[in-house]
């Protein structure tokens, strides 16, 4: 089992952008790979802070979904924009993928 990971740091006042942003991201992604990803929105620790997850049988079923977000058009105008709107705080986002263990 692959876990992936997207952690993202919300810029100062833009909370309640990036939650009508995730919801739409999340609709994207899912039409576009499949996939049902989740949004977790830290409770304790840094304000602000959210992470995208998903999770997939294999690294290959990971790589299909990776590689249908790359190529799709208006997913790739979708993350522009959040970075044009200045919805997160530049460098503060992070990906990565876990593996399952037991």
């Amino acid at each position: 089992m692959i876990t992936s990971t997207v952690s993202f740091l919300v810029a100062p006042g833009k909370n309640m952008e990036a939650n009508e942003y995730f919801h739409t991201l999340v609709r994207q992604v899912k039409k576009i790979t499949g996939t049902e990803p989740r949004i977790l929105n830290q409770l304790g620790g840094p304000m602000g802070h959210f992470v995208l997850s998903a999770t997939y049988d294999n690294i290959a079923e990971w790589d299909q979904s990776r590689q249908k977000l790359q190529s799709d058009v208006s997913f790739q105008k979708l993350v522009a924009q959040a970075g044009n709107d200045g919805l997160f705080i530049p460098g503060e986002t992070k990906s990565a993928i876990w593996q399952q263990v037991t």
